[in-house]
């Protein structure tokens, strides 16, 4: 397995038809089970069967109702990086330790020179930045890299949990 492509030929990213999104959580649920043992693993978890639940997660879906004269209907809005061409989490990052790999265009974060200071969550468009409390530092969606580039799993496994979870092909 390898998580360091020499180069691939297109950049990648994630796209999610939000008219196809039904708000099923399959995507969230998926996300979180293989990334608390893959790249960014431990995801911190506090109090997950309480009634103060919180902890990190890569992805989240939140529902929101959109009233017109013509009726209403919920719009499901999954928040998640999307690996952005010109991520503003990178560029205000005053240490590098957000950056985007030249090789395929995934946004990632190096823990080790991460310091904490939570600018990239602000900037996010997509609010999916997640400050882990149990090590200090912030954590986001790795697009499954160990998983998209893992020459163990089969070539149709090769894609981010979110996409192989989501029954109605959104993602």
């Amino acid at each position: 397995m390898t998580c360091l492509p020499a180069q691939t030929e297109k950049k990648l990213g994630l796209v999610i038809d939000l008219d196809t999104c039904v708000g099923c959580q399959a995507c969230v649920t998926a996300c979180k089970e293989w990334n608390t043992g893959g790249h960014m693993a431990p995801l911190t978890d506090t109090d997950p069967y309480g009634g103060h639940a919180d902890g990190v997660w890569f992805n989240r879906v939140h529902a929101y109702e959109h009233v017109t004269e013509m009726g209403g209907r919920t719009v499901n809005f999954p928040r998640s990086c999307l690996h952005c061409e010109q991520p503003a989490c990178v560029t205000v990052c005053p240490t590098g330790a957000s950056y985007k790999r030249a090789s395929d265009g995934i946004v990632l974060v190096d823990e080790d020179k991460c310091i904490g200071c939570k600018l990239c969550s602000w900037a996010c468009p997509y609010g999916a930045r997640e400050f882990d409390t149990d090590v200090g530092v912030m954590k986001k969606c790795t697009l499954c890299v160990d998983r998209i580039y893992n020459d163990n799993l089969a070539k149709e496994d090769r894609v981010p949990a979110c996409v192989a979870a989501c029954p109605t092909s959104a993602r």
